[in-house]
């Protein structure tokens, strides 16, 4: 068994042969996101690949996905070299989102931080649903960054980069304060996911969630038919809101963190 990155053709040869939506994270690490991302493989002493690893550059923690082809792949020792060959440090956390079916596999390999937190993937799929615009919710601009930032660290988003504000944010902006926000994680024809959105704590309850993720939603929509995005399924009133606006359940990932 050995390990090494994988060559282009190599991917271009697995994303020819996996399912978009059952494979959607490893899917984007292969296409919208291939020029941040680092493909690794796992191969059998006489070159046949047993599974893939990727890692995303750019993230405030370790981002990885997975495309597991054989059933004797070894998940350690694949991540040790990955940890190795990036200079990860000892006892770094790495995070991914498994399928259910593949609970048990996971967790027989690799060390778990704590429990792994059910997520429900959304797809929008009925534009009836969105209500009109509203012109209260404006495209953001650069002279907004700033606050933008400020309400990322405020919400806790976490999958958040600074490289998302050359991405499209839409938000309301009250007296020179930006109230309500949310922005994209991937903005392409391809694929489109939704996410960063929050409102300041005392302005909620009113409304400007669901006016932006709308506005979210409805540009989304303009560029591609495949628009996406992630909640935790214990949030009820977030999922209501998704549902209102036309998004249906298509999977339900489970958010797993791991020592590397």
């Amino acid at each position: 068994m050995f390990h090494r990155r994988l060559k282009q053709k190599e991917m271009d040869y697995i994303l020819k042969n996996i399912e978009k939506e059952k494979q959607l994270l490893f899917y984007t690490y292969l296409t919208v996101r291939q020029k941040k991302t680092i493909h690794y493989g796992q191969f059998s002493d006489d070159g046949e690949l047993l599974g893939v690893i990727a890692y995303l550059k750019g993230l405030p923690f370790h981002a990885f996905s997975y495309y597991f082809i054989k059933e004797n792949v070894k998940i350690r020792p694949l991540l040790s070299y990955i940890k190795d060959d990036l200079s990860i440090p000892d006892d770094s956390i790495g995070s991914t989102l498994i399928h259910e079916w593949e609970k048990t596999f996971f967790s027989s390999q690799i060390e778990l931080i704590h429990p792994m937190k059910e997520m429900l993937l959304m797809k929008h799929v009925d534009l009836t649903c969105l209500p009109p615009a509203d012109d209260r919710v404006i495209r953001l601009d650069p002279t907004h960054f700033r606050l933008i930032k400020l309400r990322m660290t405020e919400f806790k988003a976490m999958a958040f980069s600074e490289e998302e504000l050359n991405l499209p944010f839409y938000g309301v902006v009250q007296n020179e304060d930006l109230i309500a926000v949310g922005g994209y994680h991937v903005f392409d024809h391809d694929y489109v996911e939704v996410g960063n959105i929050g409102t300041v704590e005392h302005m909620r309850r009113k409304g400007w969630g669901k006016r932006i993720s709308a506005e979210l939603t409805r540009k989304g929509r303009e560029i591609s038919e495949d628009v996406y995005l992630y909640v935790f399924s214990d949030n009820t009133p977030a999922i209501r809101l998704y549902e209102s606006l036309g998004y249906q359940v298509i999977s339900k990932p489970l958010l797993t963190e791991f020592y590397i």
